[in-house]
């Protein structure tokens, strides 16, 4: 919510604070201790209005004015849509706040800071810049988000990781192969992956190079990943839209260490990627059926949605095969 004046409020550096976390790499959340810590490190260097230094107080009149004012109705059923939960934990005996996917640039757009800059100056100059930084320094010597290998999965949450992560190693297959065909170094007739990868390694036998190994480590790894993500968050987005912040944040997690083997298939000029297991179901035989969802990206110049045939499940089948070699 803007004022008039365009001055930092408290409820502008919340927002901040927040997408300034997920953007880069740090837990989607904070305790309510945690940015009153920082609230105080904040104003020892700017002025900020409107602050409170009860934390319920604070967060309870932060939430009534977004929902409110800037957070929006659902088209469903008209009820209003927040972009942030709070809840209490009795663990930390504290409030935590945390990200949802409905986290997006928006919410920057409707704060005070996204009209601090209207004139043009010197970026050293600019409030935002000087704002951003300060939130910055201060996250510093926090701890960036892993991949908590300790999580113990189970059989559901690795079959949708083999699911997706065998839709990944297609979906780079087929663009691979497409680049030859397209330098005339791979016969067109030969995209088929279970026959001219596994079978036989093609790319081997005409001299190209092969991308075997890197594919069946690439499934091995976002298999598991995507399967500690998914036993965390059922609802579990990933996506490389920027504007999507929290569903980036998954992206920059499950692809660290693998963006030049994900880099064939997808990135700036090539396809988007993104996927979405909010609605996700089992059949009885344990195996994903087809109300997973992926964007349209995601299958271009592919196929329809593979999860659940024959033909994603005989690639998975000789992907693990390919791994206990």
């Amino acid at each position: 919510m803007t004022n008039l004046e365009k001055k930092l409020t408290v409820d502008d550096l919340i927002v901040e604070y927040m997408i300034c976390k997920v953007e880069n790499g740090y837990e989607p959340k904070f305790s309510a201790s945690e940015f009153l810590d920082f609230l105080h490190f904040f104003e020892s260097k700017m002025e900020v209005e409107d602050s409170l230094y009860e934390s319920k107080a604070l967060f309870d009149r932060f939430f009534e004015r977004k929902f409110g004012s800037d957070w929006q109705p659902s088209v469903v059923d008209n009820k209003i849509q927040p972009h942030m939960e709070i809840q209490y934990s009795e663990k930390d005996n504290d409030y935590i706040i945390s990200a949802n996917y409905r986290l997006s640039y928006y919410d920057r757009s409707v704060l005070n800071t996204h009209f601090m800059d209207n004139m043009p100056k010197n970026n050293s100059d600019r409030v935002t810049v000087k704002i951003r930084s300060l939130i910055g320094e201060y996250l510093s010597n926090q701890p960036k988000r892993k991949i908590d290998k300790t999580i113990q999965t189970d059989e559901k949450d690795l079959i949708v990781g083999k699911y997706v992560s065998a839709e990944i190693v297609a979906q780079i297959w087929f663009s691979y192969i497409s680049k030859q065909v397209k330098y005339y170094k791979w016969p067109k007739q030969c995209s088929d992956i279970n026959k001219y990868l596994f079978e036989m390694d093609l790319a081997e036998i005409i001299g190209v190079p092969s991308i075997k190994d890197r594919l069946v480590e690439l499934y091995d790894v976002f298999s598991k990943r995507i399967a500690i993500l998914y036993h965390q968050d059922n609802n579990l987005k990933v996506s490389s839209y920027l504007n999507e912040y929290l569903a980036r944040s998954n992206y920059e997690l499950l692809i660290e260490g693998y963006e030049e083997t994900l880099g064939i298939a997808f990135g700036p000029s090539k396809k988007s990627f993104s996927f979405d297991l909010s609605s996700i179901s089992f059949n009885n035989s344990n195996v994903v059926s087809t109300t997973y969802d992926l964007d349209d990206d995601f299958y271009a110049g592919y196929s329809s949605n593979l999860v659940g045939t024959d033909k994603v499940k005989k690639i998975i089948r000789n992907l693990d095969k390919s791994m206990n070699k």
